[in-house]
């Protein structure tokens, strides 16, 4: 399963790739964004409903997708809607996806 997914090669599986290894499984229970939500809610430690730019940091290198600070940026800017520097569970699940879709383009 990892060498289908492992569209770079690197022995590395980063959001995008784990993204298409969930839209692969046979469990319909079991899609891309339950697994985004279930990552949000791990880094929402305080239990608040957001993740802040720091969060967002911590959650970026431990997918093995680190990103600089210009990146950063414009993820918080891309995900939060509202203007209030920290993302939703939707924000984010919504964010990661499309970066995805870019990252694939």
């Amino acid at each position: 399963m990892v060498s289908k997914v492992d569209i770079n090669n690197d022995g590395i599986i980063d959001i995008c790739e784990f993204i298409r290894m969930m839209s692969l499984q046979q469990n319909p229970l079991i899609t891309p964004e339950s697994q985004l939500e279930d990552i949000f809610h791990i880094f929402d430690k305080d239990g608040s409903g957001f993740i802040t730019r720091d969060v967002l940091r911590q959650v970026m290198l431990s997918l093995a997708h680190p990103v600089s600070e210009e990146g950063l940026d414009d993820l918080m800017k891309r995900g939060d809607r509202r203007g209030e520097g920290r993302l939703t569970k939707s924000d984010f699940v919504r964010m990661m996806m499309n970066r995805c879709k870019q990252d694939q383009a």
